[in-house]
C-alpha cells in the first residue's frame, strides 16, 4: 500500500470515539501496527538511511499520517532514522550489520535507542552503563546504579522481537575508553532476555499511549559482534571524549531535524480543524459564524501562513542538512535552529487554536491537545532545545563557524537576528569568558529566543526567495516581530501601533484566502475529528458509552490497563 493510501486503511480510520478509551495495552498494540504499516509502505532499503539520507527518510517525517497517531510516529522514526540509521555507520566495516538493518527497515525486529539514563539527560557524556571487555572475547553489559538506568525507549515486551542499541562506557583491561554503542537482544517476542530488568513508566499525560520504560543491564554476556566501531582507546586530547560522543551519536541531529518536521503537518492539521469547525460554528441571534470575528480568524491564519513559509524552511535545511561538503557543525545548527523555531511556534498556535475550540479543545478527540503534548516530547528527543539554543549561540558568539548571511539584509527579521547577536557580543565581551557568572547571567536566558530569530529570518530568506505569496510572508512577519515586540520598538523604531496596523494589514490582505489556504495543506482527510461538522460530531456521540434509566448502553472503559 502506498503512503497516501494508509489514512483510507482500517488501521488508520477505526471509530475516534472507540479509540480513544481502548485500554493501554490494546493501544500500543495499535500504534505499533500502524508505525509497520508506515514504515513497509515507505519500502526503505539500507542506502535510504546512510549518512546522506534519501529524500524517502525525510518525505515520512513531513507525511500527515505522522499526526494521526504520536505514538505510531514515535516508534517509526526510532526504527528508521535513530536505530538503522545509527547502524548504517558501520557497515563497511562490519557487513553483518547490513542484516540487522534490513531486519529492522522491514519491521521484522522492533527497535530501541538506549542513550540517556535517569541520572543523565543532557549529561550523556557521563552516562554511567558499562560494557567490559571480556578476556576470552565478548562483553559484560551493566548497569552500575540505578541512576544509569535507561530512561523512556519503550522496551517492554510487544510480542514482536527486539533489539537495542544501547550506548555505554567501553572497558579494556581495567581502562575506559570512551562511549561506545552495542547491539543488545532485549526481547524475543513476551519474553526478556536474561540478565534484563525493565521498569514499564505510567503514561505520559494527553497523548497517545507508548510503553516507555526504565531497562537496566545486569551483567548481560554480549559476543564480539555486539561492539559497533573499534575497541581502541580515545586520543589523550582535552576533547577527544566529547568528539568521539558526537561522532556516535551523529544521528541524534538528523533526528532534530527530521523528527520536528512532524510540526508542519501538525501546524496545518490544526489551523484546518479550527478553521472548518469556526466556520460551522454560529453565536448568537444573527447565527453569525464565528470565523467572522478578528479573534477567531487571526490564528488561524497565523497558523496557516506559518505552515507555508515553514514548508520552505523545512526544504532550506533538508537542502543544506544533505550537502556533503558543509561544515558538521553548520549542518548541526541548521537542525538545531529549525527544531527550536519550529516547536515553539507550533506549540503556541497548538495552545491558541486549542482554545478557539471551547470545552471541546480540552479532549485528546480533537487532536489538537493530543498533538501538543506529543510535540513536547519532540522538543526533547534527539536534543533539547534549550540544551541545543545554549551550544550554538555559544559557538556563534565565540566565533567558532558562522550562519551563512541573511539573503535579505534589510529586512526587519535580519535586523532583528544581527541586532541580538551584537548585544550578546558586546555582553561576551564584558563578561570575558563564555563560561563566566556574567554570560550564564545574561546571555544563557536569552539563547533560545536568539534561536528563535535566526530561524525567523532563514524562514523569511526561504520564502522570499522561492517567491511564495507575498501574503504569507507580509503575515509571517507581522505574527514573528510579535514575539519579540520590544526589541522592534527600540532596534527597528516601530511603535506598538506600528507593528498592530502590520499585522492588521496583513490579515485584512490574507483573510479571502483563507479557504483557499485550508484546501491547499491537503489535510482533510487526516483531520477527520469529531468537531470538525456536525456531521462528524452527531456520529462520534453516538458511539460513545451511555447511561440511561440505571442501565448501561455499551461499554464503558476509559482507565488504562497496564
Amino acid at each position: 500500500m502506498s503512503p497516501d493510501q494508509l489514512i483510507f486503511s482500517p488501521l488508520f480510520s477505526g471509530s475516534r470515539a472507540a479509540e480513544v478509551n481502548l485500554p493501554f495495552n490494546e493501544s500500543v498494540r495499535l500504534s505499533l501496527d500502524r508505525a509497520k504499516a508506515i514504515v513497509r509502505a515507505y519500502a526503505f532499503r539500507v542506502e535510504d538511511v546512510l549518512e546522506i539520507p534519501s529524500a524517502a527518510l525525510w518525505d515520512m517525517h513531513i507525511d500527515p499520517i505522522m499526526t494521526v497517531d504520536g505514538a505510531a510516529a514515535t516508534f517509526a522514526t526510532i526504527q528508521v532514522n535513530l536505530v538503522a540509521g545509527t547502524l548504517s555507520a558501520y557497515l563497511k566495516l562490519q557487513p553483518h550489520v547490513r542484516q540487522i538493518m534490513e531486519e529492522v527497515l522491514s519491521f521484522q525486529t522492533l527497535a530501541h535507542y538506549c542513550l540517556t539514563e535517569v541520572g543523565h539527560g543532557l549529561d550523556a557524556l557521563n552516562l554511567e552503563t558499562v560494557a567490559t571487555a571480556l578476556p576470552g572475547g565478548g562483553f559484560d553489559l551493566h548497569s552500575p546504579s540505578d541512576a544509569a538506568a535507561k530512561m523512556m525507549p519503550p522496551t517492554s515486551p510487544c510480542g514482536t522481537s527486539s533489539i537495542a542499541i544501547v550506548f555505554a562506557q567501553l572497558q579494556v583491561e581495567g581502562k575506559f575508553c570512551g562511549i561506545r554503542p552495542f547491539i543488545v537482544p532485549l526481547t524475543d517476542g513476551s519474553r526478556v532476555m536474561p540478565g534484563i530488568r525493565i521498569k514499564l513508566l505510567p503514561m505520559r499525560g494527553g497523548s497517545p499511549p507508548v510503553n516507555h520504560c526504565l531497562t537496566y543491564f545486569n551483567h548481560v554476556h554480549l559476543s564480539q559482534e555486539a561492539l559497533l566501531g573499534s575497541m581502541e582507546s580515545l586520543p589523550p586530547t582535552p576533547n577527544a571524549a566529547r568528539l568521539n560522543f558526537l561522532a556516535i551519536n551523529w544521528r541524534a541531529a538528523a533526528g532534530a531535524l527530521a523528527l520536528s518536521s512532524l510540526s508542519i503537518p501538525a501546524l496545518q492539521k490544526a489551523a484546518y480543524i479550527v478553521g472548518r469547525y469556526s466556520q460551522h460554528r454560529k453565536v448568537g441571534p444573527e447565527k453569525s459564524p464565528i470565523i467572522n470575528f478578528r479573534t477567531q480568524h487571526t490564528p488561524i491564519l497565523v497558523a496557516l501562513a506559518q505552515s507555508i513559509v515553514y514548508k520552505e524552511f523545512w526544504k532550506l535545511s533538508v537542502r543544506k542538512f544533505t550537502e556533503s561538503s558543509l561544515d558538521p557543525r553548520i549542518k548541526h545548527a541548521y537542525a538545531a535552529v529549525f527544531k527550536a523555531t519550529l516547536i515553539h511556534d507550533v506549540q503556541a498556535a497548538n495552545t491558541e487554536l486549542s482554545q478557539r475550540l471551547g470545552a471541546r479543545g480540552l479532549f485528546q478527540f480533537s487532536d489538537i491537545v493530543s498533538q501538543y503534548n506529543a510535540l513536547q516530547g519532540v522538543a526533547i528527543a534527539e536534543g533539547d532545545i534549550l540544551g541545543l539554543s545554549i551550544r550554538l549561540i555559544s559557538e556563534l558568539l565565540l566565533g567558532r563557524y558562522a550562519l551563512p548571511p541573511s539573503t535579505n539584509p534589510s529586512s526587519l527579521v535580519s535586523r532583528h537576528e544581527i541586532g541580538l547577536i551584537t548585544e550578546f557580543k558586546e555582553i561576551l565581551e564584558r563578561g570575558g569568558h563564555h563560561r563566566s557568572e556574567y554570560f550564564n547571567r545574561f546571555v544563557l536566558p536569552h539563547c533560545a529566543r536568539t534561536v528563535r530569530a535566526i530561524g525567523h529570518r532563514m524562514a523569511y530568506d526561504a520564502a522570499v526567495d522561492n517567491s511564495v505569496d507575498e501574503r504569507a510572508t507580509a503575515l509571517y512577519l507581522a505574527a514573528a516581530m510579535k514575539q519579540d515586540s520590544a526589541w522592534y520598538v527600540l532596534g527597528a523604531d516601530m511603535t506598538v501601533s506600528d507593528q498592530e496596523t502590520m499585522l492588521d494589514n496583513a490579515i485584512e490582505a490574507a483573510l479571502p484566502l483563507l479557504d483557499q489556504w485550508l484546501d491547499e495543506t491537503g489535510i482533510e482527510p487526516y483531520a477527520q475529528v469529531p468537531i470538525l461538522s456536525p456531521q462528524h460530531w452527531q456520529s462520534f456521540i453516538d458511539d460513545l458509552p451511555e447511561f440511561q434509566d440505571d442501565q448501561i448502553i455499551g461499554e464503558f472503559s476509559r482507565a488504562p490497563q497496564v
